[in-house]
């Protein structure tokens, strides 16, 4: 089941082994936090996505979601569900998750971004990270955060667990769905932040491994490049949601 599924480029490569000049993380999907039931789904169908039928429901963490699922990565659209247990201890993981949904008041970023490991060693990480668990994972997984637990104008960055990594599978589910606009792989992220935000030492790191690229604008935005960008075009789903599609 996936997890909840400055400008900042992600590039994508596939899961092999890495040569030592390569990142030791990669992208694995990206979420945005929504409003209950997310009626945003619309802006995703008008633009040329065909969203995946199932509702994922998140138990002990209190959310829902739906994606929108590529050949080697997907787009989760979540949001805070009052009818999906919050398990003791987790409290406040739902809590931010609520200041997420409200972020154009609250401030918070409405963004996450999963990443995986490129190859089957953790490559230890200069800067502190912790780790969280939930009813709805898989037993003995725990999620890696690389944002802290006190950052609330951070995007989430985490590395999704092995045993809920599966390229294989997400190969197969992708291959489901024929999406209008013609798009079969996410290429490419950039996530744009406001002029106030800081990059945190974790967003430096991936910068430094040459994963991510740096840069700030007027408001949150994620850019997804579909098939690399070969037909030159783009679609904006502001204000709906905080996103661009170049394809």
């Amino acid at each position: 089941m996936p997890f909840g599924r400055i400008a900042l480029s992600i590039l994508l490569a596939a899961a092999s082994p890495r040569p030592a000049d390569q990142p030791t993380l990669q992208f694995d999907h990206v979420w945005i936090m929504v409003s209950p039931n997310a009626p945003e789904r619309a802006a995703l169908e008008r633009a040329g996505f065909q969203i995946a039928s199932q509702i994922n429901h998140h138990e002990g963490q209190g959310t829902s979601s739906i994606t929108v699922e590529f050949q080697n990565a997907f787009l989760e659209l979540m949001w805070p569900d009052a009818s999906v247990s919050v398990a003791p201890g987790l409290e406040r993981a739902a809590e931010k998750f609520h200041e997420q949904m409200l972020w154009r008041t609250s401030g918070w970023s409405p963004i996450g971004i999963g990443l995986h490991h490129t190859d089957q060693t953790n490559d230890s990480l200069p800067f502190p990270t912790w780790s969280t668990s939930a009813p709805w994972m898989p037993a003995g997984s725990e999620i890696e955060m690389l944002t802290a637990r006190d950052d609330t104008k951070s995007p989430s960055l985490f590395i999704v667990p092995r045993l809920i990594e599966n390229p294989e599978e997400q190969a197969k589910r992708g291959a489901l769905y024929h999406h209008p606009i013609g798009a079969q792989r996410i290429t490419a992220i950039h996530l744009v932040s406001p002029k106030t935000y800081q990059p945190t030492p974790a967003l430096a790191y991936l910068q430094k491994q040459g994963t991510i690229s740096l840069d700030q604008g007027a408001d949150w935005v994620v850019e997804l490049t579909l098939d690399g960008g070969k037909k030159g075009q783009s679609k904006d789903l502001r204000p709906d949601l905080p996103l661009i599609f170049r394809y």
